[in-house]
């Protein structure tokens, strides 16, 4: 066998009759070769295909190293471990996924940019303490890649895409005209949460401390303590307090700003107060709109789709694809 350079100088080999035979079984097989690559050619190249919904939409942010500058899959991944346990299914991954793309959508929309800033302390965090945790990044990056492109509209835009971790057996009913789809679900199941049930006890003093570090009024001491109205929605979370200061005048808290003033889990709670301490007997974690999701995790373990799951939390609400 010889060797010859032809006119564009491409070194080509001589032909004999054993090459001329393996050059025909090639041929033969070759469909059989074929066939068998495409499936796995073909899966790649949908999946890319479907990534470039997502083409050039960039997030960063500012860490102790520097600034770090992540696509939108890198970032919903990291985030998406972070927001949900790693024990939850993963048509409940999938629902969460949808709902993290739609916040950045709502972001991306609102900038008119396709690079926003984030704030990254806790995506840093979970980058540095991510050895060991390849099997959950794993689940979430399945979780983003089977949704890609899917966000959750209303009437056209992205929703308010709200979740939390437990309901105290229902969601809340949002009572806005711009958030019709965000009405009251009963979520029974939530009651057998872990961590649904809490007691939260603050002293006295602390707590008219606190009180007096976000009210502006000059409030009477026993006043403060004994006669605050608290009022609460049909779900039985808190809405709002409000406190009479000495000039009569009534000054008010809405209930997320309590909560998180005392450290409570929720705004559903029961209050006591003891001689010199109050006692809260706290049902759920979060703040009650949108997706519970625990009630998430169980509709997965019980069969149910993540677009079922997402109907299920935000009435009238479509799956878009993100642009």
């Amino acid at each position: 066998m010889g060797c010859h350079m032809n006119k564009y100088g491409i070194v080509s080999k001589r032909t004999n009759k054993r090459d001329a035979g393996s050059f025909l079984l090639f041929v033969f097989l070759l469909p059989y070769v074929c066939a068998c690559l495409w499936g796995h050619v073909g899966e790649e190249a949908d999946l890319l295909k479907g990534n470039k919904k997502e083409d050039g939409y960039l997030v960063e942010t500012v860490v102790e190293w520097g600034v770090w500058e992540l696509t939108l899959e890198e970032y919903l991944t990291y985030r998406l471990c972070l927001v949900m346990p790693e024990d939850y299914g993963m048509e409940a991954r999938k629902a969460q996924a949808v709902l993290l793309r739609t916040e950045m959508a709502a972001l991306y929309a609102e900038q008119g940019e396709k690079k926003v800033i984030v704030d990254g302390d806790g995506l840093a965090k979970f980058y540095k303490e991510a050895a060991g945790q390849e099997e959950f990044l794993k689940k979430s990056r399945q979780a983003v890649r089977e949704t890609v492109g899917k966000i959750l509209t209303y009437k056209g835009d992205p929703v308010r895409a709200s979740y939390f971790r437990v309901s105290n057996g229902s969601t809340r009913d949002a009572g806005d005209e711009d958030c019709p789809y965000l009405s009251a679900v009963s979520c029974e199941q939530d009651r057998e949460a872990p961590d649904c049930h809490s007691v939260v006890r603050v002293d006295r003093e602390r707590y008219l401390e606190k009180l007096r570090s976000v009210l502006e009024g000059d409030f009477e001491e026993q006043k403060l303590w004994e006669e605050g109205k608290f009022s609460f929605d049909g779900e039985g979370y808190m809405t709002s307090v409000s406190y009479i200061d000495v000039d009569g005048e009534a000054e008010r808290l809405d209930g997320e700003t309590f909560r998180h003033l005392f450290g409570l889990a929720s705004a559903s709670f029961e209050m006591e107060r003891e001689e010199e301490q109050a006692l809260f007997h706290v049902t759920g974690v979060g703040h009650g709109y949108g997706m519970s999701q625990y009630a998430a995790a169980r509709m997965a373990e019980n069969g149910e789709s993540y677009r079922e799951i997402l109907a299920a939390f935000f009435f009238q609400t479509e799956l878009a694809n993100f642009e």
